[in-house]
């Protein structure tokens, strides 16, 4: 990865001498890692000038393996009084903060301690981010193998009676067995009348005849994620079951179709929103269609009926249009895209022609 390079792009984009990376507790772990490769805690002042790394005891060592190239500043006090201390030591007239990442009271403490002025952007990191190079490409493609791989030694051994916590016990433990370093979200597994909940929980339900099966899932590898939603029958379907799935995957093939470089977001959104509304299921599609993925499962762009966003080549983008009926089910059918300049690459591989049985 070339961080200079990305740097370098940051500064050029702010209206400001520098910009501020805080990062606790995972506050801002991917804009500390797209910037510098550091996976630590700490905070991060980038400048034409080059980068600070400002961090604790906890991490200088950990700092020296990772960013060797990176002058490090260790705190002896507060970060509060070490980021205040290296900004006027440099000389910045102003500090760029991401708003979005960055809490109201840090901003607030940051503006009573420096001379500086503090300049509050949206997250122009974030923006940096929507544009993925090969490598990161590379990283999220072998992610999404992963996580079919899993799916596919999961449902194997699919029965009745399983509980949906069980199966997704079950799928993070094949996961992490194939090398992930941890699920890339809180796996989604819902049965029966709990896959017409988007962002369902896994609980105690049990697995019977007729029910629709639903996975949203994604593995984490090399710090990327993966996301994909596949949907099963657990025996025979019912023709209701089976006409919604139809529908959605046929939406799908549609916003598929629609990805393209120069693309609005807005009008890929709708060329599978369209065709739900026009069999029926307008109310029953209340998401948008589709987000980024990378470093983040949920990050820019989106596809939504309220997006501004244009595709460009190189970004990642999922087309997941769905229909959930309260009371029986749901049906979302999720693939992963790189937008490319006539079109898109679709990551995700894993069956979804049929309406696969299981169990």
């Amino acid at each position: 990865m070339d961080y200079n390079k990305r740097r370098s792009a940051l500064t050029a984009k702010i209206d400001a001498d520098s910009f501020l990376v805080y990062n606790m507790e995972g506050s801002d772990f991917p804009s500390m890692y797209y910037l510098s490769g550091f996976t630590g805690e700490g905070a991060l002042l980038v400048s034409s000038k080059g980068p600070l790394l400002i961090t604790d005891s906890r991490y200088t060592e950990q700092a020296s393996r990772e960013v060797p190239k990176i002058p490090v500043r260790q705190v002896a006090g507060s970060y509060l009084d070490e980021i205040t201390d290296a900004v006027t030591a440099s000389g910045y007239g102003s500090v760029a903060l991401s708003g979005v990442r960055t809490s109201c009271s840090l901003v607030n403490k940051l503006c009573d301690k420096l001379e500086a002025k503090v300049v509050i952007t949206e997250d122009p990191v974030n923006e940096l981010r929507a544009l993925k190079e090969p490598e990161e490409i590379e990283r999220i493609r072998a992610a999404v193998k992963l996580t079919e791989e899993s799916l596919t030694e999961l449902i194997r051994g699919i029965r009745v009676k399983m509980s949906e916590r069980e199966l997704a016990l079950r799928l993070e433990f094949i996961m992490r067995e194939k090398g992930a370093e941890q699920v890339a979200f809180d796996l989604i597994v819902a049965a029966g009348e709990n896959s017409a909940l988007p962002h369902y929980q896994p609980g105690e339900r049990l697995l019977k005849e007729g029910d629709l099966l639903l996975f949203d899932i994604g593995a984490k590898l090399d710090r990327y994620c993966a996301d994909m939603t596949r949907v099963f029958s657990v025996g025979k379907p019912t023709a209701r079951a089976q006409g919604i799935y139809d529908i959605v995957l046929a939406a799908n093939k549609a916003g598929i179709a629609a990805v393209s470089a120069g693309a609005d977001a807005k009008a890929v959104d709708a060329a599978a929103r369209d065709l739900i509304a026009a069999e029926g299921h307008a109310e029953h599609f209340q998401h948008g269609l589709g987000h980024g993925v990378g470093l983040e499962v949920h990050e820019g762009p989106r596809l939504s009926p309220m997006s501004t966003d244009v595709l460009q080549a190189g970004m990642t983008v999922t087309v997941e249009p769905g229909i959930y009926l309260p009371g029986f089910g749901g049906v979302r059918i999720e693939d992963l895209t790189v937008v490319t300049q006539d079109g898109c690459e679709v990551l995700t591989s894993f069956p979804k022609e049929e309406l696969v049985q299981v169990g």
